[in-house]
């Protein structure tokens, strides 16, 4: 009891400052079958909470001196003793935002194993009771273990080793009857269960064989200019894995791996955009770009490339006019505009494009272009502008396509960022259904997402990039969740 009361004393107002923290802070986010809390961003409340609670620290993870007497240990103490009635209102809301009725994995937040915001969708375990049956068992494992000694302070645990303890008990329990539950088959499995289900196909069958890693860059690295430190580390070591790394493997296959853009952007914008670390070394990488009009080997060599036809480029500069749109013609590294326009400047201070340069006529470009880029930041606009624009594309031997909701762009005909792909790997000697790992957000990105072994969307993806996707990550692409992607999947 003495312990149990130390426990209850310690733990109260840690407590109290998160489930303070649930009412206002919208990393708890409702949804159809369980509370997901995102534990990245409650990390700063929680560490102010430490740093502020007295006789605690970071470092020094002590109890705080509380006085017992014996005349209150005479009757057992209940809950009502240590809160009040809006403070059990707020314990009782956080239990159960921390065990929901319905099932949830083990850890229901940051997967210690992937660190992965699984949300508790992608665990194997169904654990009842939550976090406050895991510390009770551990007490009573504590008491059991040691009943005739005297209660000692000093030697009681902090509720963070109370919990890993409980956590590790409930692992080793877990793995021993594996093998009863997957003999058991549940005639509805829930959504829970189904996601786990496939995260672990992916991992099991095909993560071992992946030997390339192909990925789009706005929207699923980059947000604006802004990599996330998870997303730039992830890069580097998958750079640094496929070639830098000296192996005595002499399996040829072991020793052939490839990272490169997929992206709808110039080469010199890719590369620019993504920083001074990364850049000069994505420039080494083979790469398609251009939306897979413009592919090149590490060396820079070209591997494909196609144009636009003149009278392509000449009917839709006819009707940007009728819409007021702006255009953007793309030759290469080198980009034209008839009227540089907010929506133009800001290909370059965005998006890390090259300075687009004026010019009378796009068609009157003898180089010709490879693709067009059609900007308006009037949705609405650019929606009715659609139908016209595919109109046009199947009169001129072209497609449309679309990566950012502002921009749409016009293509040669048969031309994708995945074909570009294909291309780029049959080049490299990897098969793309077997050994590649895909990453993207957009339209555009949909084809090779299908096409790889594993394909992925970022948090952020539209619905057309998540139906080709063969897992989405619960993290967008300014939360580092390309970077987590590598982490999980990549070689």
């Amino acid at each position: 009891l003495h312990f149990a009361l130390r426990l209850c004393a310690m733990t109260k107002p840690i407590l109290l400052l998160f489930a303070a923290a649930t009412r206002s802070n919208p990393a708890f986010a409702s949804s159809s079958s369980s509370f997901h809390i995102r534990s990245t961003a409650f990390a700063p409340t929680l560490r102010r909470a430490f740093l502020n609670l007295p006789g605690r620290s970071i470092a020094n993870h002590v109890l705080r001196p509380t006085t017992i007497t014996t005349t209150s240990l005479a009757t057992p103490p209940g809950k009502g003793d240590f809160y009040d009635d809006e403070e059990l209102f707020d314990l009782l809301n956080l239990h159960q935002a921390l065990n929901p009725d319905e099932e949830k994995g083990l850890f229901g937040g940051d997967n210690p194993i992937s660190g992965v915001d699984d949300g508790g969708d992608l665990n194997e375990a169904s654990i009842a009771g939550g976090i406050h049956d895991w510390v009770l068992e551990a007490l009573n494992d504590e008491k059991s273990n040691r009943p005739d000694d005297p209660a000692d302070v000093s030697a009681i645990p902090g509720l963070h080793e109370l919990v890993l303890e409980a956590v590790e008990d409930i692992n080793s329990s877990s793995s021993s009857s594996s093998l009863k539950s997957e003999e058991i088959q549940s005639p509805s499995p829930t959504i829970n269960q189904l996601a786990y289900d496939n995260l672990r196909t992916l991992l099991r069958d095909k993560k071992p064989s992946i030997r390339a890693i192909a990925t789009d860059i706005d929207g699923t690295l980059l947000s604006g200019r802004f990599l996330h430190p998870t997303t730039e580390e992830a890069i580097l070591n998958a750079i640094d894995l496929a070639y830098n790394n000296e192996s005595n493997d002499d399996d040829e296959k072991s020793n052939n791996r490839h990272f490169f853009p997929a992206t709808g952007k110039s080469r010199k914008g890719a590369v620019g955009s993504l920083g001074p670390t990364i850049g000069p070394l994505l420039s080494k990488c083979p790469g398609v770009y251009l939306q897979g009009l413009y592919c090149v080997d590490g060396n820079g060599g070209v591997l494909f490339e196609r144009k636009l036809s003149a009278s392509a480029v000449r009917a839709a500069e006819d009707l940007v006019a009728d819409f007021d749109i702006s255009v953007v013609g793309y030759d290469g590294d080198d980009l034209y505009t008839t009227e540089r326009t907010d929506v133009v400047i800001g290909l370059s201070e965005i998006y890390g494009e090259p300075t687009v340069e004026m010019m009378n006529k796009l068609a009157g470009h003898e180089a010709g272009m490879h693709k067009l880029l059609l900007m308006d930041e009037d949705l609405e606009k650019l929606a009715a502008f659609r139908p016209r624009l595919e109109e046009l594309a199947r009169e001129n031997d072209a497609t449309v396509t679309q990566a950012i909701p502002t921009m749409l762009e016009l293509l040669p005909s048969g031309c994708s960022k995945a074909n570009g792909v294909r291309i780029v790997c049959e080049t490299l000697g990897i098969d793309a259904a077997q050994e590649l790992l895909a990453m993207g957000d957009a339209e555009n990105d949909s084809g090779m997402l299908r096409m790889a072994s594993i394909g992925v969307a970022v948090g952020n993806a539209c619905p057309q990039a998540r139906e080709s996707a063969d897992f989405i990550m619960k993290e967008r692409h300014d939360e580092g969740g390309a970077g987590l992607a590598m982490n999980l999947f990549g070689f």
